[in-house]
């Protein structure tokens, strides 16, 4: 599923289909973590974070992209131990970002069309 954050700050449906998708990365993270559920609140936040800040850079989250998923889980695993993210976003991260970029949908509105 293709998830524009335009279409998705404005739709319930779209947002709907969004909390599935946050869902099974909270449920993840929790158990790769390793963390009990004293934590799940704060991990279903930084979630929903990282979701944003991945789709914002990328124009549409291709929720079956694989890197994607990973994306989110990455910057989130980050951000939960380095909560002020002194040291920026990972190269990981940043390389991720770059790839999702790159193999955008031709009729979105991410990018430059012409390439200048």
């Amino acid at each position: 599923m293709l998830i524009n954050w335009q279409a998705a700050n404005e739709g319930d449906e779209v947002m709907a289909d969004n909390d599935s998708f946050q869902s099974d990365i909270v449920t993840g993270l929790m158990s790769e973590l390793n963390l009990d559920d004293a934590e799940k609140t704060t991990i279903t936040n930084l979630v929903a974070g990282a979701t944003g800040v991945v789709t914002s850079s990328v124009g549409v989250l291709d929720e079956s992209d694989p890197i994607a998923k990973l994306a989110i889980k990455t910057m989130v695993t980050q951000q939960y131990y380095d909560r002020a993210l002194e040291n920026g976003l990972s190269q990981g991260v940043l390389m991720m970002l770059l790839h999702l970029q790159a193999n955008q949908p031709e009729d979105s509105d991410s990018g430059d069309a012409d390439g200048s």
